[in-house]
């Protein structure tokens, strides 16, 4: 069942449909026996008006006259006639008196009733009566397919309206099931535009009994979830705070006693010891990052944002860990405008720069480039490292997945973090991503950002224009 509403819609119109033709066969039925009788009926009522004939009037030989041509006696307004035949014999069998149609020879035995026989090449209703105080026998017949014909072409005319009506009928079902659906409809409206972020209870008026339950159960899930995630984001934020002062703490211990240690070995073991805790410190730091960027935790701002102006700044602040690896790095594009959150935009464009650098090895070569398309706007980070094989490209979106475990090819530790944050950000800002080969050799990462409001991508937004 797809849809309430047809099911409701074809199975209502189905009963009445089944039901109007129930009664059409009953109708047509019993009609047709009402006709019967009727017809019979009329064959009497002329039967006994021609035994008022005058036998005097008759002697002189047989006359044959014409039928008698009678109105539809079912529904005169149909105009349909009939003819009857008759024959008037003598209470000794001599023929008096007979119509055109009728044969010489008796149409029926000389028994008084109605009878079904045969002649002139069709089936005849016949009535035979005796008059005895004329002393003669009075037979009238009428042809049966006629009678037939007659009485079914009345009978259609009369149910056939009431068949011809079932699609009326549907239509007006279809309007009633969707007027007693609106409630549904206005609470899957309410749910459906509430943000993501949105999880106060559902409030309807005057909701009907059988949606009460309904609403319920789901105001009752949505406090679950608030609750749900209120726990999550106090977890993390205690586990964020209680972290970050040991880590602190080691940090100036670590500092200290590399100062006071002179043993080489020593030394080393100790720098091994504080790029253990500066790899704890990220991943804390990246833990509480994918936790503020999660779309169904994040409140956004949106804006008109210069994306290639937000990467420059990025760039300045994390451009010493690349001249601290000797990488060369090239910034391409112009000034694009998106419809984004400045926080966001600036963490994405940190992690992928971030990633490329980590996994690019000494003097290797970065490029970012922001620049207009025919769609809105492209971003595509692009180093020169080892690259991502094509079967594992979609899995490096999950949170914590690392190509080759904790340790990858390159000796690079990480939290397998950065880029499950650049998903949830491209998201949020209905972009997409997808991982290429990069010309330089390694990964290309590429973001296509709709376009900003207006479908303006390149110089101001329309709010400053």
């Amino acid at each position: 069942m797809t849809s309430i509403r047809i099911f409701l819609t074809l199975s209502v119109s189905a009963l009445i449909l089944l039901i109007s033709f129930l009664s059409a066969i009953r109708g047509y039925r019993e009609s047709m026996v009402e006709a019967e009788l009727l017809f019979d009926q009329q064959l009497l009522e002329h039967a006994k008006m021609l035994s008022l004939l005058n036998p005097s009037a008759l002697s002189g030989g047989v006359r044959v006259v014409q039928d008698l041509v009678l109105p539809n006696v079912v529904n005169p307004e149909l105009g349909d006639e009939m003819q009857i035949a008759y024959q008037i014999f003598t209470e000794q069998g001599g023929l008096i008196l007979r119509s055109v149609l009728a044969p010489v020879t008796p149409m029926s035995p000389f028994e008084v009733g109605f009878r079904e026989v045969n002649f002139s090449g069709y089936r005849w209703r016949v009535l035979a009566i005796l008059d005895e105080e004329q002393s003669h026998w009075v037979l009238t017949a009428q042809r049966i397919d006629i009678r037939y014909d007659l009485a079914e072409g009345i009978i259609l005319d009369a149910v056939v309206p009431t068949i011809i009506t079932v699609p009326l009928a549907a239509l007006l079902i279809w309007l009633f099931v969707s007027f007693g659906l609106r409630p549904l409809q206005t609470l899957a409206r309410q749910v459906q535009a509430r943000e993501a972020s949105d999880l106060s209870p559902v409030r309807l008026d005057q909701v009907p009994k059988e949606l009460t339950q309904l609403s319920r159960s789901i105001n009752d899930l949505l406090r679950r979830l608030q609750d749900s995630f209120e726990r999550e984001k106090r977890f993390a934020a205690d586990a964020a705070h209680e972290l970050r002062t040991p880590i602190s703490i080691l940090k100036v211990q670590v500092h200290n006693l590399l100062q006071e240690l002179q043993s080489p070995s020593a030394q080393a073991s100790a720098r091994e010891l504080r790029e253990g805790i500066d790899a704890m410190g990220h991943l804390v730091e990246q833990i509480l990052e994918l936790n503020r960027t999660a779309p169904d935790q994040y409140s956004l701002r949106f804006q008109p944002l210069d994306l290639h102006a937000l990467a420059q700044e990025v760039v300045s602040q994390d451009f010493d860990r690349i001249l601290q690896r000797a990488q060369e790095f090239e910034l391409e594009g112009e000034s694009c405008w998106v419809l984004g959150d400045a926080t966001a935009l600036r963490s994405l464009l940190h992690n992928l720069l971030t990633n490329a650098s980590k996994y690019t090895p000494q003097g290797g070569r970065l490029r970012l480039r922001v620049a207009p398309d025919g769609q809105g706007v492209r971003c595509s980070m692009e180093d020169s490292g080892p690259g991502i094989p094509e079967q594992y490209r979609e899995r490096v979106f999950d949170r914590f997945y690392r190509l080759h475990g904790d340790q990858h090819d390159s000796g690079v530790s990480g939290s397998g973090l950065g880029l499950a944050i650049v998903k949830h950000i491209v998201d949020m800002h209905h972009a997409s991503i997808a991982l290429d080969r990069s010309a330089l050799g390694g990964l290309q990462v590429l973001v296509q950002f709709p376009a900003a409001a207006g479908g303006r991508s390149t110089g101001l937004p329309e709010e400053a224009a």
